[in-house]
């Protein structure tokens, strides 16, 4: 259980910082549906691998 606390902190902290770098630069041809298209791809990138990586730990270290 300690592990996957760790993890998730790991996790929420990678999210922060990248956020933080990404919301520093301004977008001046900023489109909102692109904005939405963007975030779809991205989510729908990233579930499956965070899926896949939570499989992984409970296999390994259960």
């Amino acid at each position: 259980m300690t592990i996957l606390i760790i993890l998730v902190a790991l996790v929420c902290v990678a999210a922060l910082v990248i956020t933080l770098l990404l919301t520093k630069a301004e977008d001046t041809n900023y489109n909102s549906k692109r904005s939405i298209n963007n975030q779809l791809i991205m989510y729908l990138g990233l579930i499956p691998v965070i899926a896949i990586l939570l499989v992984l730990v409970w296999v390994l270290f259960f």
